[in-house]
């Protein structure tokens, strides 16, 4: 890992995190990347310590990977706990030690920050990250799958008469 750094992030760090951000959603199919509003959350989320952390890894300057944590208080877990939202190294990068560093450093500003748990969602399909995580001392929850349900405000359907 030589000339690579890991820090925490900050919403100075927003250019050097955008392209980052652009290429994970990319890598991993997930639509909607819009630029100035991902801009504008990043800065948001960067600019307020009660939704969570970010943590940005360089080399020579360059941003090559990052890692983003949301705050969630559980009672079945006993207190704070942090999700990962977004986790990604770019590709020429990989296999050097920056994905453990990032998440070591993660791992250990959280627990100082009072948190008793880190959990994350892993693509069923995505066994190179199922492995990461295994090596790193996550387990997968066993019988449990994730359920969704958008709070936004839905467009009233037009009636088709018939």
């Amino acid at each position: 890992m030589n000339g690579i750094e890991i820090r925490e992030a900050s919403s100075s760090d927003t250019e050097q995190m955008l392209p980052l951000i652009e290429a994970y959603w990319r890598h991993d199919d997930i639509a909607g990347y819009e630029g100035a509003r991902l801009r504008r959350q990043l800065e948001e989320f960067l600019c307020a310590p009660a939704f969570g952390r970010g943590w940005l890894a360089t080399h020579s300057g360059v941003a090559v990977g990052y890692l983003l944590c949301t705050f969630v208080y559980s009672f079945e877990h006993g207190g704070l706990m942090a999700e990962i939202d977004e986790f990604f190294v770019g590709a020429p990068y990989r296999r050097q030690g920056i994905g453990q560093a990032l998440l070591a450093s993660a791992r250990s500003s959280l627990a100082a920050l009072g948190c008793v748990c880190l959990q994350m969602q892993v693509a069923d399909g995505n066994a190179l990250a199922r492995d990461f995580y295994t090596r790193q001392g996550f387990e997968e929850k066993a019988g449990y799958r994730l359920w969704l349900t958008s709070l936004r405000p839905e467009p009233p359907r037009q009636s088709v008469d018939t």
